[in-house]
């Protein structure tokens, strides 16, 4: 609820160092597995039936997975909140965007992409109407200059700054949505 209403809190800052320490340690075990499972191997002999051996190769293994899964938790709670943002509030805003990770703004890319190319083939906008209307005109105050707009049922309307306007109920929920409308109590 409330997080998805402020662009800001949505998501943090992408923890940049945080992922690349943890990157890093997931690189130091992988290494000492190898090393320890490698020396071994070289000698000839069995690393399982040594308790000390195996206790470290415990050790480090399950760190190594304790660090991926950590890092795929973190990963998909900011694309889980991305596409939530992106469903409730449409587009992201910039200040949102400038906190997303290089890898993370080409997800939002094909995201995007990707739904904007199934609505086009449905005829459908997706993010707008997931509850029925109750009424078929929604009473609203333009608070950002729109210009002349066409709209379904009632041709072009200026939509200037402070005016107030009856629109069509899908056309006027993105734009409320959006910030650029203020719906009105009827």
């Amino acid at each position: 609820g409330g997080l998805l209403r402020d662009p800001g809190q949505a998501l943090p800052q992408f923890k940049e160092e945080e992922v690349r320490r943890c990157l890093q340690e997931v690189a130091e075990h992988y290494e000492s597995l190898v090393s320890i499972l490698d020396a071994f191997r070289d000698q000839g002999v069995a690393w399982e039936g040594r308790p000390e051996v195996a206790s470290s190769v415990l050790i480090h293994h399950q760190a190594l997975l304790r660090n991926k899964r950590l890092l795929m938790a973190y990963q998909n709670m900011r694309l889980e909140r991305v596409k939530a943002f992106r469903w409730k509030c449409g587009r992201l805003p910039r200040s949102t965007q400038e906190k997303l990770s290089s890898p993370e703004k080409d997800f939002v890319k094909r995201y995007e992409k990707m739904l904007a190319k199934y609505q086009k083939q449905a005829g459908v906008d997706l993010t707008v109407g997931f509850y029925p209307p109750s009424e078929n005109m929604l009473k609203v105050r333009v608070v950002e200059d729109l210009g002349t707009m066409e709209f379904d049922y009632i041709g072009e309307a200026d939509l200037q700054v402070g005016t107030v306007h009856l629109l069509p109920h899908e056309d006027a929920e993105r734009l409320i949505i959006e910030g650029k409308l203020e719906h009105l109590a009827n």
